[in-house]
């Protein structure tokens, strides 16, 4: 709102480069933790840090410019009120706009969960444009009074009546899904939390490996119920081996449960090309024999590939077999016995878009499993970022989510998108819930139909292009 009311005079050129400025700052109030990353992950100098820290928070904040400079070209060439060109620009930037580290407006009502239930129908994209009406509200009463003038009542009721709606949807399901929840079947669930970070564990991979095995054994002589042991991302110590598709090695691990943990695979390509690697989260059975397997889908760039290498495939032959990962072709839940478990590696849990589509193609799972290591991101607001953000695909799909973490903030989340028990950062812990299991395959509307409001969203756009235009071509 305050910026909406800083460019209310200004042409479309100004408002992108106001935007531009905000983007910008506002990016980087969000992402300080990446000059951490490079210099810890990167290896980099600070100064190269900081210089990648600063192009990536232009750019990210190039879609707040984007969305202003689009406000005020409704206002000023179709009379179109900031209240209804907000939340369509809002809408259709964060539906099309490409970020390193996908996030919307919406993720900030991550603790307000009467408002947040509206997400398994809008997905993330109705919190947003929920998030516009009501700045553009704000706009219009401030504006009014500035100018005189009387209140656009339609400006002002729309956005509340659809935040009463909201809250009144989400306050009379919320008891609903919180019944299915306690009515489900569980199982005892362990995340081991050993608070060794990437760094330490580069170092002493097998005393990494052995801490996890020694601090397991220790929760399973204090709670011999536990059914499922989850440990974070790459926590094994070697480099599996896959054939068709599925790991061949066995991983012996000396533990009477079965074990959800992150690893290394790779598959040999018999002389048809180099040996790819890939992130892996597998689910390893008492005796070591792997159960099933799932790899990381939606690689980091420049962390795990470069940025075009899915469309310039040429790139790989420049670069050493074990310098980047392939990205992870088979879409499926990991099954233990009867229990169906959606995996999800790294941040994989902050996009929606990826969880949807292996909801679609292995069906629906009992419950959802994340592993991820945030240790590279230093004792910054980062962890407890990637959690709240996290917390949204619950609501989606209406499961429980199961967050593995070496160094925290491992957690589970209901499927309501409430944290239930959670670690501390940066401490050892093991958490021992348990998970209720939704097992009737029911779905929720977001998971059937997508991100239908972005579509709506860029049609609106389209046709007021159109209309601007014609316009145009009569004057």
């Amino acid at each position: 709102m305050p910026v909406l009311y800083a460019v209310r005079n200004a042409t479309t050129r100004q408002a992108f480069g106001y935007g531009a400025v905000f983007g910008t700052i506002t990016n980087a109030g969000g992402f300080y933790w990446v000059v951490h990353v490079i210099v810890a992950f990167g290896r980099l100098p600070v100064a190269v840090a900081v210089l990648g820290f600063l192009l990536l928070c232009v750019y990210q904040g190039l879609l707040l410019a984007i969305v202003l400079a689009a406000v005020r070209y409704a206002d000023r060439r179709l009379g179109l009120a900031p209240v209804w060109s907000l939340p369509v620009a809002l809408v259709t930037l964060e539906w099309l706009y490409p970020l390193l580290f996908p996030s919307f407006i919406g993720n900030s009502q991550f603790r307000f969960s009467a408002l947040t239930q509206i997400v398994e129908i809008t997905g993330m994209l109705g919190l947003t444009a929920l998030i516009g009406l009501a700045n553009g509200a704000v706009y219009e009463l401030l504006e009014a009074k500035r100018a005189a003038r009387v209140v656009g009542y339609s400006r002002v009721l729309v956005p509340a009546g659809a935040f009463a709606l909201c809250i009144a949807y989400g306050s009379l399901r919320l008891p609903s899904v919180e019944a299915t929840a306690l009515a489900a079947p569980t199982t005892r669930v362990a995340i081991v939390q050993t608070n060794i970070g990437g760094q330490k564990k580069e170092s002493d991979p097998t005393g990494s490996l052995q801490a996890h095995i020694r601090t397991s054994k220790e929760a399973l002589a204090a709670d011999p119920a536990i059914d499922l042991l989850v440990w974070p991302e790459a926590v094994y110590d070697r480099i599996v081996h896959k054939r068709n598709g599925a790991i061949t090695d066995k991983i012996g691990l000396g533990l009477d449960k079965p074990v959800i943990l992150g690893t290394l695979s790779m598959a040999e390509r018999n002389g048809n090309g180099p040996t790819e690697y890939f992130n892996t989260v597998a689910l390893v059975a008492p005796d070591g024999s792997v159960l099933g397997s799932f790899d990381k889908v939606e690689l980091l760039a420049f962390g795990e590939t470069p940025p075009l290498l899915d469309r310039l495939p040429a790139l790989r032959a420049w670069l050493s077999d074990a310098a980047w990962f392939s990205r992870g072709k088979s879409f499926r839940n990991l099954q233990l016995d009867e229990i169906s478990l959606l995996p999800m590696i790294c941040y994989e849990d902050i996009i929606p878009s990826l969880v949807r589509k292996i909801w679609r193609r292995a069906g629906p799972a009992d419950a959802l499993v994340n592993v991820t290591n945030d240790s590279w991101y230093g004792d910054t607001a980062e962890p407890m970022i990637h959690l709240a953000l996290s917390s949204f695909r619950s609501i989606e799909t209406r499961r429980a989510l199961i967050r593995s973490t070496n160094t925290g903030i491992s957690a589970v989340i209901d499927p309501a998108g409430r944290v239930v028990q959670r670690t501390g950062q940066w401490t050892k812990d093991v958490l021992v819930v348990d998970v209720p299991l939704i097992r009737d395959r029911s779905s929720t509307l977001y998971m059937r139909a997508g991100d239908v409001l972005g579509w709506i969203a860029a049609g609106l756009v389209l046709l007021s292009l159109y209309r601007a235009r014609s316009s145009n071509s009569r004057d």
